[in-house]
């Protein structure tokens, strides 16, 4: 009897022990994979949101640390690019900002600012918002109504007409709607600062 449930322990770590070699070699070869497709995402949602782009130089990881740990806002800044035109010519920023605000959790988006601080475009990348309701927010047209838009904060209205620098809210979505416009005005201020040379400061 004790054989045997000895015998039956053996057989049962062995298959757990191969189960769990067989999870992390999947793992290790997919994890690189599904890296990559994650960064070819975000470039190509660069590309979107500042046309006119045809190459990015990234900005140093350091500036960006620094810029967020001396901010209060709801969003951060994780990564951001200066952007250049076929000619080579600065034409501004594209960044990638992320709110924890969201219904479902983190919000993250890529944002162009260009030269003179105005917003090229506006794309929301990840997210877990609920569905037809605050998943609105992938919604190309709704993005649309951020470019053209330059003044820090920018807001939004309910059930109204924008004015000014402000957007109009997702219908039944208002926690999705604050969060976006953290991370859109964290990525705003820092494409803004970092244009007129104050980001490092």
């Amino acid at each position: 009897m004790k054989k045997s449930v000895i015998k039956n322990t053996l057989i049962l770590v062995a298959i757990s022990l191969s189960a769990a070699l067989l999870l992390s070699v999947t793992y290790a070869v997919t994890k690189n994979k599904i890296a990559e497709a994650e960064e070819k995402e975000r470039m190509d949602s660069f590309y979107t949101v500042m046309e006119n782009a045809k190459e990015f130089e990234q900005i140093p990881e350091a500036e960006i640390s620094d810029w967020n740990g001396k901010q209060t806002l709801g969003g951060t800044v994780l990564s951001a690019f200066k952007a250049y035109d076929g000619d080579k010519n600065e034409i501004g920023v594209v960044v990638s900002a992320k709110s924890p605000n969201g219904y479902g959790g983190d919000i993250t988006l890529s944002l162009g600012v260009d030269k003179n601080g105005v917003i090229t475009g506006m794309m929301v990348t990840n997210m877990s918002e609920t569905s037809g309701l605050g998943s609105e927010c992938q919604n190309e047209k709704w993005a649309a109504q951020f470019a053209g838009l330059s003044r820090y904060p920018l807001s939004y209205v309910q059930k109204g007409q924008p004015e000014g620098d402000t957007v109009d809210a997702l219908t039944g979505a208002t926690k999705t709607t604050r969060a976006v416009l953290e991370a859109t005005n964290a990525g705003l201020l820092f494409s803004q600062e970092y244009i007129r040379g104050e980001a490092a400061e």
